[in-house]
């Protein structure tokens, strides 16, 4: 029997188990040192995650078992050395793993091991490409292992980082994918702004401000969101006054427009393609150039609302060539001009851009436009300096501004925004300290004086007059414009097609009286014709306006569409002049009861509101637009602008109904007016002419009331000319029966008693 009191070996090991038990508590405390040390939940669950970890604690909780349970299952068992032997190699493999959890521990605080592990594990998942998550998750492990990397003595650690985020960003490049992870962002982010917190050293590898430099890699294309988180870091580092970091970021990007980013034209070889450039890639790259210039004026325009004016001024007068260049810097009046046109052009277009694009410190949301109004002030600075900085071409080249806009619509707006530039120019002429320490003027006067001797006494105006000047210009060129600028075919093929629209709109409930039915030669036929000619703006119909015209084709239609409802019911009226029946709205419906009519005949009304009675009265629906049903008969509802022919119902019957013709114009007039055709069915002809190439066509009232202005107008003429045709009046027979409102009609009425059968 198994002598459980006196059998030591067991409880040796027994006791082992407990004291690596009691050792537990101790490698728990490991991971919160590892918290503590690196600032990071990240790498401490990546410690609770390591096999050697997650294998020791399985170990010691089965060795604390079996400590419990074996004594008592070896207790008179014949095969007790069996129970001993499986102890026995539980704790060995207990102290193993034990001893090879310390070995990791030790890593644990030794950054430069941790950091090839780490590297190593993120490697493996990157080239697998696998798991994008866990491919992220062991690069912000690392990322919160920079702090501790950075901090320390040997530059050699800081390097690696820096080689490693480089590493990322020559993959990138080869793969022609300029779209970085998100998480390659937020990591640089951290690091940016742990270094910005950390000691400064006079020469460390940091100070170039690779960090951000990175970004701007070569020709590679700076994506959307490279530009929002280098502007996200950029102020992290003027709020920490990294002012040398920001001057070395300058350097990079200035050396990336001159060498990666320069213009091109079709007439360009494209190494990369081996073609020339195409009009497609050209566009690419003047959009890209746009895009990174405006970004750095609008990062000076921020240095000028921080006040950062020394560093502003190291950034202006930066420059690497002998003959002085500054690619980041618009350095002559039409360079500054054409930025500036172009800023506020994109604040008409998209509002809120810039606040949404480049937030600055205590600027938030929506500020009122006070970003692009830091960005219009420190582009008044730059028009300053041009008159500083060494001219070494034309005065003229330097102080003329570029060609204007060439659209009604571009002119308004640089107009515009021109008087609030002339603004701050007075408000950056009277910052004296501006000007004297970013750019070293202190009398505007002398410098214009000294230009002046330069080029042999030359007049060398003022920003005040460039800027009245140009006003000036814009004021002649919107007048001639507004003269001269050709009708767009597209705009006035619009017009037309909604006119064309309008036409059918209105016409489609008269589909029963069109086509003949009997010889027109014997008919009474009446002139319905509802053409208009009416004046409008040039600008209506040019491209980019400087003033929306909406509503024109509405406002012809409608006059088109009064005017033919007046005579078409003016028609129906001089047909049948006589009232046969004067009944109460109330009583229509008996009324035409009393007549006794069915299918074959036909009513045709004037302003009488028909839907009232569609859920009040039997026997009525109503089967489309304008068209009713009674009791077999079908009613036409028409409206009626002129009260004298309104509230008139005319009976007759189907087959006698009058139909309706579409004459076309003269050939003189379609000759005279230019007139194309736009609807054939219709006969709907129009044209939009300039009256300034054919001042005859309006008569001289016309031009009396449109005075000197009147080539600033085009004619819209739209010719419609309906006919109505009746039959011989005593060919057929017409009741007409004038509807009474009571509420506004208290006239007599006639009995229902005297209403005959039709």
């Amino acid at each position: 029997m198994f002598d459980f009191v006196n059998y030591t070996y067991s409880g040796v090991l027994a006791i082992l188990a407990t004291l690596f038990g009691l050792a537990y508590p101790l490698t728990i405390g490991c991971i919160e040192r590892i918290d503590l040390k690196f600032n990071s939940t990240k790498l401490a669950q990546r410690f609770k995650n390591e096999k050697p970890f997650k294998r020791f604690r399985a170990l010691l909780v089965v060795n604390l078992i079996v400590a419990l349970l074996f004594p008592f299952l070896m207790d008179g068992c014949a095969h007790g050395r069996i129970f001993i032997g499986l102890q026995c190699s539980l704790a060995i493999a207990l102290v193993t793993y034990a001893l090879i959890l310390y070995s990791k521990i030790i890593e644990y605080y030794a950054a430069d091991i941790l950091q090839k592990e780490i590297l190593s594990d993120y490697h493996r998942a990157r080239d697998i490409d696998i798991d994008k998550k866990q491919e992220e998750e062991f690069f912000t492990q690392w990322v919160d292992l920079t702090p501790t990397l950075l901090s320390s003595a040997d530059e050699g650690l800081a390097k690696g980082i820096y080689q490693e985020l480089a590493n990322y960003i020559t993959k990138k490049y080869d793969e022609k994918n300029f779209t970085y992870d998100l998480y390659f962002y937020e990591g640089i982010s951290r690091i940016n702004e742990t270094l910005c917190i950390g000691q400064r050293k006079p020469v460390s590898v940091n100070n170039t401000n690779s960090i951000l430099t990175l970004l701007l890699f070569a020709d590679s294309e700076v994506s959307a969101n490279s530009y929002n988180y280098l502007w996200r870091n950029l102020r992290v580092q003027l709020f920490y006054n990294r002012d040398e970091w920001i001057m070395e970021y300058w350097k990079s990007a200035s050396q990336k427009l001159w060498l990666w980013m320069q213009p091109v034209s079709t007439s360009c070889f494209n190494e990369k393609t081996g073609n020339y450039y195409t009009e497609e890639e050209v566009r690419l790259r003047d959009k890209q150039r746009e895009v990174f210039l405006e970004f750095h004026i609008m990062l000076c325009a921020m240095l000028v609302q921080q006040n950062k004016y020394d560093l502003l001024g190291l950034m202006l007068s930066y420059t690497q060539s002998s003959l002085p260049s500054y690619p980041l810097v618009p350095s002559n009046i039409g360079e500054v001009l054409d930025v500036f046109g172009r800023m506020n052009r994109n604040v008409y277009e998209a509002s809120f851009y810039y606040e949404k694009k480049y937030q600055m410190p205590n600027m938030h949301g929506i500020t009122g436009g006070k970003v692009v109004g830091a960005a219009n002030y420190y582009l008044a600075l730059l028009t300053y300096r041009v008159y500083v900085i060494a001219w070494y071409y034309n005065y003229r080249q330097i102080l003329e501004p570029r060609t204007l806009p060439n659209t009604l619509a571009e002119l308004k707006n640089l107009r515009e925004s021109l008087n609030v530039f002339q603004e701050m120019l007075v408000q950056v002429a009277d910052n004296k300290e501006l000007l004297k320490k970013t750019i070293s003027l202190e009398n505007l006067y002398a410098e214009i004086d000294q230009k002046s001797k330069q080029f042999n006494g030359a007049y060398i105006r003022t920003p005040n007059q460039i800027v009245s000047s140009l006003i000036s210009d814009i004021d002649s060129k919107m007048k001639r414009l507004r003269e001269e600028q050709p009708l767009s075919i597209d705009k006035v093929t619009s017009v037309m097609d909604e006119l064309r629209e309008h036409l059918e709109r209105v016409i489609r409930p008269y589909e029963d009286l069109f086509n003949s039915r009997f010889e027109q030669v014997t008919a009474t036929t009446y002139n319905l014709d509802s053409s208009v000619m009416s004046p409008f703006e040039n600008t209506a119909f040019v491209e980019a306006p400087d003033i929306s015209h909406i509503g024109i084709a509405d406002s012809m239609s409608l006059y088109m569409s009064q005017t033919f409802s007046h005579f078409l019911a003016s028609a129906f009226y001089l047909e049948h002049p006589n009232v046969d029946y004067k009944i109460s709205f109330d009583s229509l419906l008996d009324a035409i009861d009393r007549l006794n009519l069915n299918e074959v005949h036909y009513i045709i009304s004037f302003g009488i509101n028909w839907a009232y009675f569609v859920d009040r009265k039997d026997g009525l629906t109503m089967i489309g637009e304008h068209t009713y049903m009674y009791r077999g008969v079908k009613v036409l509802s028409l409206n009626c602008p002129t009260e004298f022919f309104s509230e008139m119902v005319y009976v007759m019957n189907y087959d006698d109904r009058p139909f309706m013709t579409f004459e076309k114009p003269s050939e003189e007039m379609v000759d005279r007016y230019n007139l194309e055709v736009q609807h054939g069915e219709y006969n709907l002809w129009a044209s939009v002419i300039k009256i300034k190439d054919n001042p005859n066509i309006i008569d001289e009232e016309s031009k009396t009331k449109l005075g000197n202005d009147k080539n600033k107008y085009s004619l819209f003429s739209a010719i419609w000319m309906p006919m109505l045709s009746f039959k011989p009046k005593d060919s057929y027979k017409m009741i007409s029966i004038k509807v009474k409102y009571r509420p506004i009609d208290e006239g007599e009425y006639d009995p229902l008693d005297k209403i005959k059968p039709f």
